[in-house]
């Protein structure tokens, strides 16, 4: 008895970081649906852009196979050609009311930071100044809203006095922000890590950004981010970095449709470093 109450004495604050990545995100799904069969501990979560909304989705209270279901749902083009607003804004391709009122779905419209299950910190980037902003207080929907807004498709986000736009431009895979929330042990998720060169233009096939310019540009952001995640992770690298391999075909916008493949890269990412999750965490 003393031995077990010893090891539950020292058992660390567990603290999971979730990367960026658009459809390609759903891949964190997986990684906590295991999670919750195995019984890892968590205790603090973060994320930016897609990471972003399912931390804070799993925070309010949803559960993993909640989440898949979502997810499997939205693998239909009909559900997603309903976020689409009729009227685009002047800044943007998509106003984003559409897809408000669908992630109330996830997150109540009036939920706070301090309401929320764990401690959650959220990825955003200030348009104006250039520079990284932590979402961690205020109203948790207008949060992941400012995580989620990709420069050309939303507008920025009016909040706390600033103009937000989505984390991935700075920093995709926030994995510093749990040891800031109290986390002794940080495991982060990096949906991108696997793409090569080769697979960068396989992201925009299927969507808005399939051709001309805008394909060309989606493709520098891809490889900023992916040049900048590196780094970030070199300076403050989590104890366990945890890179599920998507199929290439499911692309950060049009992989929405390969909802239950990607869900399962997850899933088989956690199972093949199970042994390791169970030694940095002391379970």
């Amino acid at each position: 008895m003393f031995k077990t109450l010893f090891r539950w004495r020292k058992a660390p604050q567990v603290g999971l970081a979730l990367s960026g990545g658009g459809a390609r995100g759903l891949a964190h799904i997986g990684v906590l649906k295991v999670f919750e069969e195995q019984g890892v501990p968590i205790h603090a979560l973060a994320g930016t852009s897609m990471g972003g909304l399912i931390a804070a989705s799993y925070a309010a209270g949803m559960s993993a196979s909640e989440l898949e279901a979502a997810a499997l749902k939205l693998a239909n083009l009909r559900e997603l050609a309903a976020l689409v607003d009729l009227r685009p804004p002047r800044r943007g391709l998509l106003a984003g009311k559409h897809v408000r009122k669908y992630l109330t779905n996830f997150v109540d419209e009036h939920l706070t930071f301090d309401e929320l299950n764990y401690p959650l910190a959220m990825q955003a980037v200030d348009f104006r100044s250039g520079t990284e902003y932590t979402l961690q207080d205020g109203n948790v929907l207008d949060a992941v809203m400012a995580t989620s807004a990709f420069p050309g498709v939303f507008p920025p986000v009016e909040l706390h006095g600033r103009q937000l736009v989505d984390g991935g431009v700075l920093n995709n895979l926030p994995a510093e922000l749990p040891r800031l929330l109290g986390a002794d042990v940080v495991i982060a998720v990096n949906v991108t890590a696997a793409l090569d060169a080769g697979e960068l233009d396989s992201q925009t096939d299927g969507s808005i950004f399939s051709r001309g310019i805008a394909k060309d540009l989606m493709r520098v952001a891809l490889i900023v981010s992916r040049a900048m995640t590196e780094v970030r992770l070199k300076e403050t690298p989590p104890d366990l970095l945890l890179c599920p391999l998507i199929p290439p075909e499911a692309g950060v916008f049009s992989g929405f449709t390969h909802a239950a493949e990607i869900i399962a890269a997850g899933e088989n990412c956690v199972r093949e470093n199970l042994t390791t999750i169970k030694k940095i965490t002391h379970m």
